[in-house]
């Protein structure tokens, strides 16, 4: 008697499929290796948001980053929703929000002691209008694309794929994950907590939106704060 298999069972081993994991680890693997090494060519200066180099290989090197994210997404059963492309409840994103807050808070704490923020080494010293244009389209890069391409990578697909180990190794391995992948190892506990908040928000939430938006507000705040502090930073004659 001939037998087939049912239409269940088969998106079923789709769902439950390794491959998606591995090649997030492999190509999470890729990156930090990679950001580990333009940390020791220390090729970043304080100026670097007014170059606008910095801006296109940030639209070249994030544009490839999403889409490997749906292309890697096309194992599952409904891409979109294995990225997590769906309708969430509005108080995931006020604890997203308090994560922000929270991690703030652990940055500022450990500043003094590790100096993660100075080693990042992005923000220029004073405001310089010959630059806007530059620094326009650096902060779009910082604020919004950015944001969605790691949001869409780590949380989205990480998280997803992650999944098939357990939901406690999904936080915590795309969360550490994620502040290696900064190269910064001053900077890794804050953001390592930022990619386990986050992760645990994409988990529960079944949603990447409250963590985009969590991730934009972010580096956004980072980039009011610059604002402020050269607009109140007056030079004496």
């Amino acid at each position: 008697m001939r037998t087939t298999s049912s239409p269940t069972s088969t998106r079923r081993s789709r769902r439950r499929s390794p491959v998606p994991l591995a090649i997030w680890l492999t190509i999470s693997a890729g990156l930090i290796a990679l950001a580990f090494w333009a940390q020791s060519e220390d090729g970043t200066t304080g100026d670097a948001l007014y170059d606008v180099d910095l801006a296109i290989n940030g639209l070249f090197f994030y544009g490839i980053v999403i889409a490997a994210s749906f292309l890697i997404a096309l194992a599952y059963d409904r891409p979109l929703r294995a990225l997590g492309f769906r309708r969430f409840r509005l108080r995931w994103l006020w604890i997203a929000f308090g994560i922000v807050v929270l991690t703030i808070v652990v940055a500022l704490v450990l500043e003094p002691v590790l100096h993660g923020g100075e080693q990042q080494g992005l923000a220029p010293d004073e405001w310089q209008p010959e630059h806007a244009t530059a620094f326009a389209l650096n902060t779009a890069v910082v604020v919004l694309l950015a944001p969605f391409a790691e949001e869409l990578f780590f949380r989205g697909l990480g998280v997803r794929a992650l999944a098939f180990l357990g939901g406690l190794a999904a936080i915590l391995v795309s969360g550490v994950v994620f502040g290696l992948v900064h190269g910064i190892l001053g900077a890794l506990p804050p953001l390592a907590l930022f990619g386990v908040g986050l992760a645990w928000v994409r988990l529960r939430s079944a949603s990447v939106w409250p963590s985009f938006i969590a991730h934009a507000a972010y580096n956004g705040l980072g980039i009011v704060v610059l604002l402020i502090v050269w607009a109140t930073d007056t030079p004496t004659s």
